[in-house]
């Protein structure tokens, strides 16, 4: 039987996104003839580790931390919310517009796997810092075998 890792779709959806944002890098210099609209933008993130932590840094300037939402699970983080538009009906005319707004969603593949119960948050100054403690378990769990004969163990 062939072995195969269960997070190739992950994975191929990752370099999917990271395509598309160097395409958008790429096509921001000289204005598109026809933009789609993306159900969801996504901010910028860092992530780096310490001994113990996993800590990672989301841009959402201008985003109440009411409007964020963060969800961890083992080796994912996801953080969505929205960035609510201000002064509507007020006539612009816009010269240049790179700040989105609306629904953003941001998934991110942690280096390890985490506490999910000991992930602290915090907001200041337009950047969200959260802070997650990585777990002492293994990716395996070893279980050992009993034999039984005839019902009784041995």
């Amino acid at each position: 039987m062939v072995g195969f890792q269960r997070d190739w779709l992950t994975r191929i959806d990752l370099m999917q996104r990271e395509m598309e944002r160097l395409l958008d890098h790429f096509a921001g210099s000289k204005p598109p003839m026809v933009k789609f609209t993306r159900r969801f933008w996504e901010p910028a993130v860092d992530v780096y580790e310490t001994a113990k932590e996993i800590i990672v840094i989301v841009e959402l300037a201008g985003i109440s931390e009411d409007d964020i939402e963060t969800i961890v699970n083992r080796d994912t983080l996801t953080i969505r919310g929205e960035r609510r538009v201000t002064d509507l009906g007020i006539q612009r005319n816009y010269h240049q517009m790179e700040i989105y707004s609306g629904p953003f969603q941001r998934s991110i593949k942690l280096p390890a796997i985490v506490d999910t119960e000991g992930a602290t948050a915090t907001y200041c100054n337009g950047l969200v810092k959260i802070t997650l403690h990585k777990t002492k378990r293994e990716h395996a769990l070893r279980v050992n075998i009993i034999s039984i004969d005839g019902g009784k163990e041995r």
